[in-house]
């Protein structure tokens, strides 16, 4: 927390009245701040954002990095409300889940029209499989790095079944099963073997002798299917 007080207090001093608002978005939004040590997603909002004001908060941005936090996410007020379309998917995440440590709220003026965020679902979607190609071709007979890229697909899985889940108007669960079983209302696929990953991802079970192979390949169709589901959805 200390980290985090002194990060704060550090960009007050030196943004001064150009510091628009800090939030914390993500996993840790709703964690008690005495309970916050690392891996903080924060979100720094100023009024004007130039190669100036980059060079003046660079180095409370590197002590907080070494602490072991993202890169805080820094932009100005204008591109924040400009990019409700591009970022459909992270500020429907943001609405839903964040912390306003400073400033404004300008998280009640987000507004995501549905055909941006089932767009960006699917164009996640065709960069996954594009990348799961092209990672199953160089590593498909080394066990370790397939079971690396499983964990990669499920994370980003649970981030598009979550636009999915909000562009049919229901509330998105917590846990990774639930957030899988919820959007199996809305698309078919095999709710089992994505709920083994996600699992497996979170350190909960392991995969069998070689049962990684055997989902690397399902993986090709399963993406390949969910992909053309999601591009047939109308809003």
């Amino acid at each position: 927390m200390k980290h985090l007080d002194d990060f704060i207090s550090n960009l007050k001093k030196t943004l001064g009245d150009n510091l628009v608002s800090i939030l914390i978005f993500g996993s840790q939004a709703f964690v008690e701040p005495e309970n916050l040590k690392s891996n903080i997603n924060l979100m720094v909002i100023v009024e004007h954002l130039t190669s100036d004001e980059l060079k003046q908060i660079s180095k409370p941005v590197q002590k907080w990095v070494k602490a072991k936090n993202p890169i805080p996410i820094v932009m100005g007020k204008s591109e924040w409300y400009s990019s409700f379309d591009v970022y459909a998917l992270e500020y429907t995440d943001i609405k839903e889940k964040y912390r306003l440590l400073y400033g404004k709220d300008l998280t009640k003026d987000i507004n995501v029209d549905k055909h941006y965020l089932r767009l960006q679902c699917e164009s996640e979607l065709k960069n996954l499989f594009l990348k799961y190609r092209n990672h199953y071709l160089l590593n498909i007979n080394s066990d370790r790095e397939m079971e690396k890229l499983a964990n990669n697909v499920i994370k980003t899985l649970l981030v598009i079944f979550r636009g999915v889940i909000r562009l049919h108007n229901e509330l998105v669960p917590e846990s990774s099963e639930y957030v899988i079983l919820q959007a199996a209302k809305f698309l078919e696929f095999d709710t089992d073997l994505l709920i083994k990953m996600a699992n497996v991802r979170e350190g909960k079970v392991d995969y069998k002798h070689k049962e990684i192979r055997t989902i690397s390949d399902r993986m090709v169709l399963i993406l390949q299917d969910i992909l053309r589901q999601v591009d047939l959805m109308r809003f």
